[in-house]
């Protein structure tokens, strides 16, 4: 059991590890949700920032200055925009045939929002969603176990906002050039070009399939990433856990069942929820996946209210006022990369982000905010390692891998410890033997100090030039 000052974030299934959706397949209602997956391209590029060269079926392009980034998620674009700030020429392949228009939330903690204003897209965030700063620990029934604001934990000021992922995706991709995004196509191989002169992607769709190269290539793709595979990474495992996740609407805020950070909590399954707006309030139910092909085949919303019904706390009102469009489910996993080697190996100017690198459960909120993370400090090392600067394609192939062993590094550093953390406390927290859990409740209501209670989250990415 941790100690009384441990961080209890481990309650916040919005940006789940998700493991259900082929990679960036169209999100469909109570199966699977958009997330930062598989992206890829039209193939259509620039060449430099004067010249253009676009690709003819089963032809390749050469674009020996730009980075490519696979997917046009929250990790990708976060990645494409940093790059694009500090002068580095950039082109994102997106599988999918346009931005998403509907989907569900992603919860950003101060970390979150460092890098987001670091990268100059947090701003219109803030004027669209609710800054929320009251947490509810509660047991389902109607039993509260703690109450406190984020003000009174250490290290502040703390700031957390639910965000739709659309908008995310929306506010980064207005920080690039029209026509960066290349929807439509996607990416079906990746392999190292002769003499380490960069990355060779096998692309396919709507007539322009072929081969497209770059100096250095960055997959964020999502938890089984294209890109991850050609490096050698496993996909992500899973942990046994399924989540139902959806944005409920109100007519106005006097309707709205919660304003705060709620987690409500049983013996084994579990559900949270807190506002995005006067009127939109994001929700998630936690079970155990289920064994039988019965309970599998229940919709998203049967099974939310098959595990909520009779608890209290605003949920069963939240699953009942969600439109099928704003619903989602997905089966959790992780990956556990203690000894990975670098991604960024001889002769493959390739790293990753996001998911496609550290894919971890949700229990601490962390994933969508490291992600963010990952473009900022990745930029950041490119232009440390002279990327910019260098003269052939060998070169700048060299200088690529040399920045993403050291961000890769660097990476692990900080979210293996979050992956390990947030995989435990999700096992705590959904433990379904009735004596764990009525040590949890006592642990919370009697023991539990907030002051450490957002200690990961005080993670600071800095600024880029």
């Amino acid at each position: 059991m941790p100690s009384a000052s441990c961080p209890w974030s481990m309650f916040l299934p919005h940006d789940s590890m998700m493991m259900s959706r082929p990679h960036g397949a169209a999100p469909r209602a109570a199966s699977s949700a958009p997330h930062s997956h598989a992206c890829h391209a039209r193939v259509k590029v620039q060449r430099s920032r004067s010249r253009r060269m676009s690709a003819m079926p089963g032809r390749a392009t050469a674009t020996d200055d730009h980075v490519c980034v696979i997917g046009a998620g929250p990790a990708g674009l976060a990645v494409a925009a940093a790059l694009h700030q500090v002068g580095i020429p950039v082109v994102v392949l997106e599988r999918g045939t346009g931005p998403p228009s509907s989907g569900t939330a992603l919860g950003l903690w101060t970390n979150a929002w460092r890098a987001l204003d670091a990268l100059h897209a947090a701003e219109e965030l803030r004027a669209q969603y609710r800054e929320v700063s009251l947490v509810q620990l509660c047991r389902e029934g109607g039993r509260l176990l703690k109450d406190f604001d984020l003000h009174s934990c250490d290290g502040g000021p703390h700031e957390f906002r639910g965000v739709r992922r659309s908008s995310l995706v929306a506010a980064l991709a207005a920080r690039l050039p029209p026509e960066t995004i290349r929807y439509g196509h996607a990416v079906s191989a990746v392999a190292g070009e002769d003499q380490g002169a960069g990355v060779a992607l096998t692309v396919e769709g709507e007539g322009s399939g072929g081969q497209m190269r770059f100096a250095g290539v960055v997959g964020a793709d999502g938890s089984a990433s294209v890109a991850a595979r050609a490096a050698g990474r496993k996909p992500a495992r899973s942990v046994g856990q399924t989540a139902v996740r959806g944005v409920a609407s109100f007519p106005s805020a006097r309707d709205m069942p919660c304003n705060s950070i709620r987690q409500v909590w049983s013996v084994g399954p579990r559900a949270g929820m807190y506002p995005l707006t006067d009127t939109e309030l994001y929700w998630f139910v936690c079970y155990d996946t289920p064994s039988t092909k019965a309970s599998a085949r229940a919709s998203a919303r049967e099974q939310a209210l098959r595990v909520v019904t009779g608890w209290g706390w605003g949920v069963e009102a939240a699953v009942h006022a969600t439109p099928d469009t704003d619903l989602a489910r997905n089966a959790l996993g992780d990956r556990w990369d203690i000894w990975p080697g670098a991604v960024a190996g001889a002769g493959l100017a390739l790293t990753l982000a996001g998911d496609a690198l550290h894919p971890m459960t949700p229990n601490l909120g962390q994933g969508a905010c490291t992600a963010l993370e990952d473009g900022v400090e990745l930029a950041r090392g490119l232009v440390r390692a002279g990327f910019r600067d260098a003269g052939s394609g060998v070169e700048r192939a060299a200088r690529f891998r040399e920045a993403a062993r050291e961000y890769e590094a660097q990476r692990r550093r900080r979210t293996l410890p979050l992956t390990l953390r947030s995989n435990l406390f999700g096992k705590i927290l959904q433990a379904p033997v009735g004596v764990v859990a009525a040590a949890r409740d006592a642990f919370v209501s009697r023991a539990f100090q907030p002051a450490h209670f957002l200690s990961h989250a005080n993670y600071d990415c800095g600024r880029l030039e």
